[in-house]
């Protein structure tokens, strides 16, 4: 997952990816998905590195447009480059698009987002990457840290008691919950076909801007709401598409899931520790705290001015140069010419008081020699430290960059560790399974023909780890079937017959194994015919698999232990040879 990722959390994951192995990418500067894997993306070769290393099976692109008001510069760009990194792969390119594209009436942005469409078309027509466009409203839920993401951060950002909206209080509120959207997904990559296709995910919900912010003001006593003049756009009516091709409609309304990101943005903002509220309101008041030290400083430097003015041993210490270089070395450049002036405002204050006049300052060369010392030790001081400080700061940015090659190097060699530990349990597996034939074929040979059903259970239980398996008599006629022998505890029918069994008898005559790809009820998962000298005698079926059992590899073993049992039972079928009188031998 690669784009504006910053909607995806752990639990999102899960819902839309179950079963998969999920890498998620995230721009320089932007926070790591807590529990997940995650790689910065701070070059624009890394991508293509990514895509070497991993060979993704499916991609999902988020795009800027999902988060209103967000920034947009670079979207091009970074899509294709995506795009180009895949281009000879047969992978799977899901583009999330926001509603920009098909709002009306039409601005700058749509003609921006109406391009990044046209260039997974293009890509769509000349490469080999599988690509469809879903263009949803924009997205609202949670991020990492439990503060509301998307849509949903416009509510967050109120300043001094009062929320601001861009949109005119009746501008209608486009809006996807991403647990909605999470659904969707999963059901689009399940029933994927290759060709070029573009959704659009309807508002279902009616709801504008100024009852969205009464919602939200009815959870926030004395909040006051002001609102823009930005243009009101409309967005296309539901074409039913989606409901019709996966079953999939919006469930989740923003206006009822309002107390619960308040909850989640209550509970982010309260579990903030002191240091971390003082760190933040340090950074945001920065400068202003800065000032205020360099002046305190200042009171205390004249102070000690004033109390040991009148003492000798304190004459040889100029407490205001001290000042100066403790300002410049601890704020810069700037701090320390601002302390040089004030200690500079301050010696004339001081000479002032000795009687000397502004004139005879100024006339005087001489008297100047102080007030040059002040600047320039300011000066200097403040530039080392600024050049310190861009040394440490690039140090620090290497160090960073390091740690993040490091991440990327070592999650390809976990990656590659698994990979190793699959493919070895699969050569394993396929070693072992020979010897799972011969004991196969060498049991049903020694087993008696009336004891066959039960040991082709049994065999079934113990190849596949699987305790709902089924052995089946058919009649002549082929309309009933019942059963001879089943796993304990496993829900088969005792007889099966009408539309169950003229279902699988249909596509067994077409196939060699039925698999109920459509898992329809009542029916099993795999199923396989038995027949002696080219007649239906038998069934054999298993009624429950797991998802890693859906496999081709699960497919062809189940092929290979139903035709042992065929050969059995048409070995068992053939007739005894007669046994002859041993003839004697006459010798002469």
């Amino acid at each position: 997952m690669t784009g504006n990722t910053c909607f995806v959390t752990k639990a999102w994951v899960e819902m839309a990816f179950p079963e998969d192995h999920v890498l998620i990418t995230c721009g320089r500067g932007q926070p790591h998905p807590p529990k997940l894997r995650a790689i910065t993306l701070d070059n624009k070769e890394r991508i293509g590195q990514l895509v070497d290393s991993y060979e993704f099976d499916r991609i999902v692109y988020f795009s800027e447009y999902l988060t209103p008001h967000s920034e947009q510069e670079g979207e091009l760009d970074r899509l294709r480059r995506v795009l180009q990194a895949n281009r000879d792969r047969e992978s799977q390119l899901l583009y999330l698009a926001g509603p920009e594209a098909v709002l009306t009436p039409a601005i700058g942005k749509t003609v921006v987002a109406q391009a990044a469409e046209a260039l997974c078309r293009h890509y769509a027509e000349t490469s080999k990457v599988q690509i469809k466009v879903l263009h949803l409203p924009y997205l609202y839920g949670c991020d990492g840290t439990g503060a509301p993401a998307g849509i949903a951060g416009l509510l967050t950002r109120m300043r001094d008691g009062e929320l601001h909206f861009d949109e005119q209080a009746l501008a209608p509120v486009f809006a996807l919950c991403m647990e909605d959207l999470s659904e969707l997904v999963l059901r689009v990559f399940d029933n994927w076909t290759p060709e070029w296709e573009s959704f659009t995910a309807p508002v279902v919900f009616a709801l504008n801007y100024e009852q969205l912010g009464e919602a939200w003001k009815a959870l926030h006593p004395g909040l006051k709401m002001t609102y823009g003049t930005d243009l009101i756009r409309t967005y296309p009516p539901d074409d039913g598409v989606l409901r019709c091709r996966y079953g999939w409609f919006p469930r989740y309304s923003l206006e009822d899931d309002l107390p619960r990101l308040f909850r989640t943005e209550t509970h982010a903002r309260h579990s903030r520790t002191w240091g971390q509220r003082l760190g933040g309101l340090r950074e945001r008041h920065r400068h202003l705290l800065e000032a205020a030290e360099i002046v305190a400083s200042f009171g205390f430097t004249e102070l000690l001015v004033q109390l040991t003015g009148s003492q000798a041993q304190f004459r040889v210490v100029d407490f205001r140069l001290a000042f100066i270089v403790l300002a410049a070395n601890v704020y810069g450049l700037n701090a320390g010419v601002a302390a040089a002036l004030l200690a500079s405002a301050s010696l004339a204050v001081g000479y002032w008081e000795q009687g000397a006049s502004p004139l005879l300052l100024f006339y005087e060369p001489s008297n100047w020699l102080a007030f040059l010392v002040y600047f320039v030790v300011g000066a200097v001081c403040g530039y080392v430290q600024l050049r310190s400080a861009e040394n440490v700061r690039f140090a620090e940015e290497q160090c960073r960059l390091l740690e993040e090659r490091l991440r990327f190097v070592r999650q390809l060699y976990q990656d590659t560790m698994e990979d190793k530990r699959s493919l070895r349990r699969q050569i394993l597996g396929r070693r072992d399974s020979f010897g799972k034939v011969y004991a196969v074929t060498r049991a049903l040979n020694e087993t008696p023909p009336d004891k066959l059903p039960a040991k082709t259970v049994e065999l079934l239980e113990d190849v596949f780890q699987n305790r709902s398996a089924a052995f089946y008599f058919v009649d002549a006629a082929g309309r009933t079937a019942k059963r001879a022998a089943c796993s304990e505890g496993a829900e088969a029918p005792r007889f099966l017959e009408g539309p169950a069994l003229a279902a699988l008898v249909q596509t067994l005559e077409q196939e060699e194994v039925w698999v109920n790809r459509t898992l329809k009820p009542g029916l099993p998962m795999f199923g396989a015919a038995v027949r002696v000298d080219g007649k239906l005698r038998a069934l054999v079926l298993l009624y429950d698999a797991g998802g890693e059992q859906l496999s081709l590899h699960y497919q062809n073993l189940f092929r290979i232990l139903c035709g042992l049992v065929e050969t059995a039972m048409t070995r068992a079928a053939q007739p005894l040879p007669e046994k002859r009188p041993r003839r004697q031998e006459v010798r002469a």
